[in-house]
């Protein structure tokens, strides 16, 4: 049991009770009891207690002993600590590590904070599993949270081991207190490599070898806590169908205390990835569904690459309403392919309307049409990916309708197309009987001979086509309006309450 203690400058901060957080530390170490820790032998290591800006700053202060005797040399330690410098976490695990020597067993850290020295401690984790180092690194985060507390726990996580929140010496108590019953457990961590040596997840079953108990799931991503013992192991590379890909069948021997790691050499299922083959060279992103028979066996994203079962397999993805694509491919062992989807080429187009006269722009989507069928929908901000051609284009809600036939979609790759429309502005008011404003709310604009009623909010201006149109008011209480408007033409109309 190694403990790396943090005793930087940050150290000295204060908690909620006006304790600092290095007091609080010392006291619950101070606490610790010898034979809580019988069997094991104990270290201690400190970083950040000699020099101020020294990333280099991290002293194995005790080194490994019989607990009964090493932990008051650890206490006193601590207790003569001074928080001053950095925080070197990367370099202090690189360090012992090479105090651990042949020995197996469990790094407690205690910080406050993250590294402070331009390392990565969650990624030495990851390179310690691939080497199969047999040594867990569980966290105590003492008064850290959000971004800090997500970079601590990834040490825990990928070293297989524990994280704990602490704010406060009760809880740092009942942290490390945690972390040594879990540390006792057994625990098995299984480590996926491929017949080239390279690194590869795996997963699949643990079941007790007289089969008496229920087999449970188990994976290179995390440890599992099992009673020591002997073991049957399934396990192989999971396919995107949701199989274990040939997997092995081999006996694991659990020990009592700390991480059995078994390496587990695995073949690789055949894999696949998708390219989108578009005329412009831009990139295209979708989903990917794979059918076999007919029907779906699972789905990707086209920037992963994924595993699959052997067999044939039919390809589909929608990037655009215009390019609905389907692609054959078989796999067998060994494979390593690429789907391409060569799409039809599509142009993206902007469509900015204006009124003519004002050059105000009219906020509305545009609608494409060709052999009487609506074939696009032109966002006013983004646009849509069009295919090059023809098109009669046609605008407005209702009292803004336009139509334009012949509009000319070209091949180059994207286009901005200004289409300049006849409106004017009307603007309804609403006045008392005694000729004062009154306030605004709602009321109706139809074309006059209609029985049109299109709500407008009052006080606002609103667009409409050139013509003769009424204006209606709310509730019954005012006179209807009858009034023209010209392109480029702005009125106010105004709604008189009736006596």
């Amino acid at each position: 049991m190694y403990v790396i203690f943090d005793a930087s400058g940050s150290m000295q901060a204060k908690l909620a009770d006006r304790t600092t957080r290095i007091d609080t530390a010392k006291r619950v170490l101070a606490g610790l009891r010898e034979q809580d820790f019988a069997g094991y032998d104990v270290a201690l290591r400190v970083y950040g207690s000699r020099r101020k800006e020294d990333c280099s700053d991290s002293e194995l202060l005790v080194p490994f002993g019989d607990a009964e005797q090493t932990l008051p040399r650890i206490k006193d330690a601590v207790a003569k600590l001074t928080p001053l410098g950095r925080t070197p976490i990367a370099f202090s695990l690189q360090q012992a590590l090479k105090d651990f020597g042949e020995r197996r067993g469990e790094i407690v850290l205690i910080t406050d904070g993250i590294e402070s020295c331009d390392a990565d401690p969650c990624a030495l984790m990851r390179e310690w599993r691939g080497k199969n180092v047999d040594i867990r690194v569980h966290v105590v985060g003492f008064g850290v949270s959000g971004k800090e507390r997500e970079a601590l726990k990834c040490i825990a996580d990928e070293s297989g081991a524990e994280y704990r929140d602490a704010r406060t010496g009760a809880e740092l108590k009942g942290g490390l207190e945690g972390i040594r019953k879990q540390a006792a457990k057994p625990a098995l961590w299984l480590h996926g490599v491929d017949r080239a040596g390279n690194q590869v997840a795996i997963a699949g079953t643990l079941a007790s070898a007289d089969g008496k108990t229920k087999p449970i799931e188990v994976s290179s991503a995390s440890a599992v806590y099992v009673a020591p013992g002997r073991y049957t192991l399934l396990a192989g590379v999971r396919t995107a169908n949701g199989n274990l890909y040939r997997p092995v069948d081999r006996a694991v021997d659990v020990k009592e205390h700390g991480a059995t790691v078994v390496r587990v050499e695995v073949e690789l299922p055949p894999r696949v990835k998708v390219r989108f083959d578009q005329p412009d060279n831009r990139r295209v992103t979708a989903s990917i569904q794979a059918l076999r028979q007919g029907r779906e066996a699972f789905k990707f994203r086209s920037i992963d690459e994924v595993f699959v079962d052997e067999g044939e397999y039919e390809f589909r993805s929608r990037p655009e309403a215009d390019n609905d694509l389907s692609v054959r491919e078989s796999f067998a062992a060994g494979d390593r392919k690429e789907v391409v989807f060569a799409m039809r080429r599509t142009v993206l187009v902007r469509i900015k309307v204006i009124a003519s006269g004002s050059g105000a722009h009219l906020r509305d989507n545009v609608e494409l049409w060709q052999d009487g069928k609506k074939r696009y929908m032109v966002h006013m901000t983004n646009g849509a990916w069009v295919v090059p051609g023809t098109y009669t284009l046609r605008f407005g809600a209702p009292l803004t309708e336009y139509e334009q036939p012949g509009l000319v979609i070209a091949e180059k790759p994207q286009q901005d197309i200004e289409i300049e429309v006849p409106v004017g502005f009307v603007t309804v008011v609403y006045q008392k009987a005694d000729g004062s404003r009154d306030g605004d709310k709602r009321s109706f604009i139809g074309r006059s001979g209609t029985n049109e009623r299109h709500f407008r909010q009052s006080g606002e201006k609103h667009p409409v086509r050139p013509g003769r149109y009424r204006a209606i008011g709310w509730g019954g209480a005012y006179d209807e309006v009858t009034f023209e408007i010209a392109a480029g033409e702005e009125k106010e109309i105004v709604l008189r309450a009736r006596p």
